[in-house]
């Protein structure tokens, strides 16, 4: 137990310290922030007109519906790039279980790359501690981000990390940003089949109209329970993808 605790911790510091140190982490996210500037803004200058709850219910929604797209860009090297360099190699003479490898690798990869969301997140957050002088804010931000914006997000990693070792990295690359805009943003009433109003969707408009009651474009009107499923099942699924992530990496390590 202690050498496979080691093992975990080992792995994790280590994806988080070669993934934090990329440029490529913080340029992406420089240009995608662009984009959420004038939410930023509108925030500041006009949060007076709105409850300090619901104005870090809306910040939520609108970090979570662009900042994601950086997380699945950002990963899809991450696997790849360990056979690239024969790290895949070295981390199989190490002792412990491959599963436990792997977790260490999603788990420390992904938070270093959420590190400039949360950065930029925060600073909302702050001002509308600052501006309410209610500082009930913070927790109730990291609330929000835990319920609205993490089920996506691991979602989204474990995608990330496990598609590209069966796909060219820039092909999965353009469609996972396709798929973003079609799958979380496109409007269903404009008759094109879409994952847009389904509890599938890691943009989160299911827990923020279910659990705070708040209309969430594209979604109205959603219960509790619906936003509790959309946790469940976007959860869910990433637990069975990276299940069947290391199904793989198993099978590709037995292969003579």
């Amino acid at each position: 137990m202690v050498n496979q605790l080691s093992l975990f911790t080992g792995v994790f510091w280590y994806e988080f310290r070669m993934q934090i140190r990329r440029r490529a982490v913080w340029i992406t996210y420089t240009c995608f922030t662009v984009l959420l500037l004038g939410s930023f803004f509108e925030l500041a200058f006009n949060i007076r007109q709105f409850a300090w709850s619901d104005a870090v219910v809306n910040w939520t929604g609108n970090i979570n519906a662009i900042l994601p797209i950086c997380v699945g860009v950002l990963l899809a090297d991450r696997l790849p790039r360990d056979s690239q360099t024969k790290m895949n190699e070295l981390f199989a003479t190490f002792p412990g279980a491959l599963s436990i490898r792997l977790f260490g690798k999603y788990l420390g990869s992904t938070l270093a790359t959420i590190v400039p969301m949360l950065i930029f997140y925060a600073s909302g957050i702050a001002c509308i501690a600052f501006q309410n002088h209610n500082l009930l804010a913070i927790p109730f931000g990291l609330e929000t981000f835990a319920v609205i914006a993490l089920p996506g997000i691991l979602f989204v990693a474990a995608f990330s990390l496990a598609v590209p070792t069966i796909m060219w990295i820039p092909l999965y690359q353009f469609l996972f940003v396709g798929y973003w805009f079609w799958g979380n943003l496109l409007p269903p009433r404009l008759g094109v089949p879409t994952l847009s109003a389904t509890i599938l969707t890691p943009i989160g408009g299911y827990m923020i109209s279910g659990l705070y009651h708040i209309d969430a474009f594209p979604v109205t009107n959603a219960t509790p329970m619906q936003g509790i499923a959309s946790i469940a099942l976007l959860s869910g699924t990433a637990a069975g993808v990276l299940w069947l992530l290391w199904r793989y990496m198993k099978w590709e390590q037995a292969r003579p």
